[in-house]
C-alpha cells in the first residue's frame, strides 16, 4: 500500500510540473526544418537561444546574442524561404547602486537558414519587406 501512494505521488507532481511547464514554440521553415527556443523567461514572457531543428538535431543560430529574447515567432519569411526576419530584442536590468531600471532595445536579424547564421542586423529597418528579388527594401532602399 505504501509503495502505491509514493507511485501515486510520484505521477501526480510529474503531472502538476509538465502541466505548468511553458511550451516552447515549435514553428516550422521549410521541409524537415523548424525553428524553436530553449529558454522561455517568464518575467519578460519573452524566448530565448533560438535554434534550427533539422532531422531531428539541433543547429544554434551563429551570430545570434543568446542573452537577447525574441517574441517565439518569424516576423517574415523571404519567397524563395532561405531566409527569415526574427525579432533580437535586448531586455534587461541596469542597477547603477541606488536604482534598478528596466532597458529594451528592440531590433531584428536576418537568418539565412539553410547555413543556420545571422546574416545582418537591422534596427531601424525591421519594418521592411521581402521584393520578388528576395531582398529586403524599406522605404525604398535595398537594405539586403
Amino acid at each position: 500500500m505504501r509503495k502505491a501512494i509514493i507511485i501515486f505521488l510520484l505521477l501526480f507532481t510529474t503531472t502538476i510540473w509538465a502541466q505548468t511547464k511553458n511550451k516552447l514554440p515549435l514553428i516550422p521553415l521549410v521541409k524537415s526544418c523548424k525553428l524553436s527556443f530553449s529558454e522561455y523567461n517568464e518575467e519578460f514572457k519573452l524566448y530565448k537561444k533560438p535554434f534550427i531543428l533539422k532531422g531531428g538535431k539541433k543547429y544554434k543560430i551563429q551570430g545570434y546574442d543568446n542573452e537577447n529574447y525574441s517574441g517565439g515567432q518569424i516576423l517574415s519569411m523571404s519567397p524563395n524561404k532561405k531566409y527569415i526576419v526574427l525579432d533580437y530584442i535586448s531586455k534587461g536590468y541596469v542597477d547603477d547602486g541606488v536604482n534598478k531600471t528596466l532597458h529594451e532595445n528592440y531590433l531584428c536579424v536576418i537568418v539565412d537558414i539553410t547555413k543556420r547564421k545571422v546574416v545582418t542586423e537591422l534596427q531601424g529597418d525591421c519594418g521592411g519587406s521581402w521584393n520578388k528579388q528576395n531582398r529586403w527594401v524599406n522605404d525604398g532602399k535595398i537594405i539586403f
